[in-house]
């Protein structure tokens, strides 16, 4: 299969807006955490990873709200609108409510609690994977910035987890100011306020070393972050400090491939997916961090003759399944759904800008294989099996019904400038 059928993708993006809807401010969901005897209920605003009700056997848990997925799905607000436009209103409020809910969990006011509530009635086996007593106490101000999730109700998170995390209010100001023109009812102090805390934020940790996005120790300057850092700071008309964040990027230039390391402490050779998913974030079409820049091309290549060889699915196949790094075993180590989405939308993008039909070919494929593995248009899941293609790891992903949803988009606009 060369190219994805056109029915499929109208009914999958349907799919994936109502997967995407079902994840944000589900406040009809219940989740109780049998062993830890947790009972959360989702706020309005809340944007859940995963709907799903799961215990790591083998399912993930993603029952949570990630301030990084949370702000990739506020993105896609305006195209899950543009797929199911009866669902405009419900949009329209939940905008308005994830402005509140993210003003409220990240609040310098408000302090963690001074035990984790949790421990009393937690099972002895489970003990180890909750948060320290001293770890909770100490959330306070602007410590609430550096926590990569919360609880769908708002409250602290109780587990265990990589912190700190410096992506998710970069990410989070960027997609405001990209969703509020075309969402202008939500647009007002409120979100005006969320954009300069975070924006105040980045300016403080910008460039630190941190936990990176597929939150593995230990803490470095991933390019991940430092890109969406630069980004939020260059919207947000900070150029000195984007142009000095620019510059320390600029030291994880790989000689080897001719692309962007995973980190500035990346070995030569060491790349990642989520770079290029950080510069298809960016969206910038000059300039060194731009689609069709060099270095971009370099660093998608290389990705892609990684995994060319990687996974079996990949045998005789145009382009390759994409996963998140050499090396990666998380739930089997399997092609992600969001990544290969990714590469897709970005070599539609590249042929949108520079007419290469080449380009538009490839993201054809790549779209063909996700019809392949997802032939019934639905929710999708984080992985597909590396070699038989099945659903792995969590079943229903909000993060990938977004990518879907920017895939298609940017699939739309390379056939109108393309003349095709």
């Amino acid at each position: 299969m060369d190219a994805p059928d056109p029915a499929w993708i109208v009914a999958q993006r349907l799919a994936s807006a109502r997967a995407l809807r079902s994840a944000c401010s589900a406040t009809h969901l219940t989740r109780r955490r049998e062993g830890f005897g947790w009972t959360v209920r989702p706020a309005a605003g809340s944007v859940l990873a995963s709907p799903r009700v799961a215990d790591w056997n083998p399912e993930p848990d993603y029952f949570h709200h990630w301030v990084r997925d949370s702000a990739i799905v506020l993105r896609a607000v305006p195209l899950a609108i543009r797929a199911d436009p009866p669902a405009r209103g419900f949009w329209r409020r939940f905008v308005g409510d994830f402005i509140d809910f993210s003003l409220a969990i990240s609040d310098p006011a408000r302090r963690g609690p001074a035990e984790n509530p949790l421990r009393a009635a937690c099972r002895s086996g489970l003990a180890p994977f909750l948060r320290p007593d001293a770890e909770l106490a100490a959330l306070a101000g602007d410590a609430w910035l550096q926590e990569p999730r919360v609880a769908p109700d708002g409250t602290s998170d109780l587990e265990q987890w990589s912190r700190p995390q410096d992506d998710g209010p970069a990410l989070r100001a960027s997609a405001l100011m990209a969703v509020l023109p075309e969402v202008p009812e939500a647009a007002g102090t409120q979100a005006h306020a969320l954009i300069a805390r975070d924006i105040a934020h980045v300016l403080r940790v910008a460039g630190r070393p941190c936990i990176g996005p597929w939150e593995e120790e230990p803490p470095r300057r991933t390019t991940f972050t430092l890109l969406a850092q630069w980004d939020a700071l260059d919207r947000a008309g900070h150029q000195a400090a984007a142009d000095r964040l620019a510059g320390l990027i600029e030291t994880a230039a790989d000689p080897a491939t001719g692309g962007w390391r995973e980190s500035i402490e990346a070995p030569e050779g060491g790349l990642d997916s989520a770079t290029c998913l950080a510069i298809l974030y960016a969206g910038r079409d000059q300039g060194p961090f731009a689609l069709t820049a060099t270095r971009t091309r370099a660093t998608a290549a290389g990705l892609e003759r990684i995994f060319a060889g990687l996974y079996p699915i990949n045998r005789d196949r145009a382009v390759p399944a994409i996963g998140r790094f050499a090396g990666d075993v998380y739930c089997g180590g399997n092609p992600w759904y969001p990544v290969t989405l990714g590469f897709a939308e970005l070599h539609y993008r590249i042929a949108a800008q520079t007419g290469e039909r080449d380009a538009f070919a490839r993201a054809e494929a790549w779209m063909a294989l996700i019809q392949m593995v997802a032939p019934d248009p639905g929710p999708l899941p984080e992985q597909f099996d590396r070699a038989s293609g099945a659903p792995a790891s969590c079943l229903d992903l909000a993060w990938s019904a977004a990518a879907f949803l920017a895939a298609a988009e940017a699939r739309e606009a390379a056939v109108q400038a393309m003349g095709r």
